[in-house]
């Protein structure tokens, strides 16, 4: 019998699409709610016969989805070349670059989005006593902020079905910083401090699977081909003399997105920025008897690659 102990480890692959042997101290991350969702191709033969009976479908290509839930927080030690945060690998594998600043008693780490470079990783679940793995695995995520809570990071990777093996459970050394959580954020949008409750950041990776007919599993790895990065927030609503939300929204205006910085402890902050925002949809809404300005909104690039940056300091 088994139960639901859950162990999610990972690692970035040096070859891309060959599994890595994952050990402890790959799994150093605490996760929520992991899921793993199994899809194998079965193909039905139906020939005609003297007989309604049917003959047993063949199996085909196979690929799987895991995804779970993190907080963001920092290592809680100085960053170096191979101190970062424990999600940073699963970051870059949903299509970020990573860079370490290592100035001494500054030192800091940034992701933002990557064209290329982006590393395929292996993931697996133990399930106490058994290994679900993937191959090959790129993903999305997306970060929700809510008032008085620790933002999380969802991750939703898609990668080559590896199979499931007995394996022993693994007893990681997890992270041991407890997440700040989302007070005196300085929120701001348009150089406007809007009062919000929360905020949403999808950075929509579109996801495609390889098809080849060389390997066992009819794929080769996934990767990232495209990403529309979004998200929305609930601000209360205010004069227009104030911020303009419908007039901003008609005219395509573009301003820059700021939270944070969230946390106070050095290597257990961060802040997200974004230099381009603009909305593409306001509507009426109420929270407890206050009129809001639902927002959806749109993150473009200034320069490329810089749709929105995540920095852990």
């Amino acid at each position: 019998m088994l139960t639901k102990r859950r162990v999610i480890a990972a690692k970035i692959e040096a070859v891309e699409g060959t599994g890595e042997a994952l050990t402890a101290a790959d799994g150093d991350i605490l996760v929520i709610d992991p899921k793993v969702e199994t899809d194998i191709k079965m193909s039905p033969r139906n020939p005609v016969m003297a007989t309604l009976s049917k003959l047993a479908d063949t199996v085909g290509s196979q690929l799987a989805k895991i995804t779970f839930k993190v907080e963001l927080k920092g290592a809680g030690v100085a960053y170096s070349a191979s101190i970062f945060p424990a999600l940073g690998k699963y970051l870059r594998g949903c299509g970020f670059s990573q860079t370490v600043d290592t100035a001494l008693g500054a030192e800091k780490v940034t992701y933002q989005p990557a064209s290329s470079g982006v590393p395929s990783i292996t993931i697996g679940c133990y399930e106490d006593g058994v290994l679900k793995r993937i191959i090959g695995a790129r993903g999305n995520v997306k970060f929700t902020g809510k008032v008085g809570e620790p933002v999380y990071a969802d991750f939703d990777f898609l990668g080559v079905w590896d199979g499931i093996t007995d394996t022993s459970m693994i007893s990681p050394a997890y992270e041991g910083t407890i997440p700040p959580v989302l007070l005196s954020a300085a929120f701001n949008v348009g150089a406007y401090s809007a009062v919000i409750s929360g905020f949403d950041i999808d950075i929509a990776n579109a996801l495609y699977l390889r098809e080849s007919v060389n390997t066992a599993s009819g794929y080769f790895s996934a990767i990232i081909s495209d990403r529309k990065p979004n998200g929305s927030f609930d601000p209360e609503m205010v004069a227009v003399a104030t911020h303009d939300w419908y007039g901003r929204w008609k005219a395509g205006t573009i301003g820059a997105l700021n939270i944070g910085v969230v946390g106070a402890a050095q290597y257990n902050k961060f802040k997200i920025t974004a230099p381009k925002v603009l909305y593409t949809k306001v509507a009426e809404a109420d929270r407890t008897g206050l009129a809001v300005a639902s927002t959806n909104f749109q993150l473009a690039m200034d320069t490329g690659d810089d749709e929105v940056v995540l920095e852990f300091s």
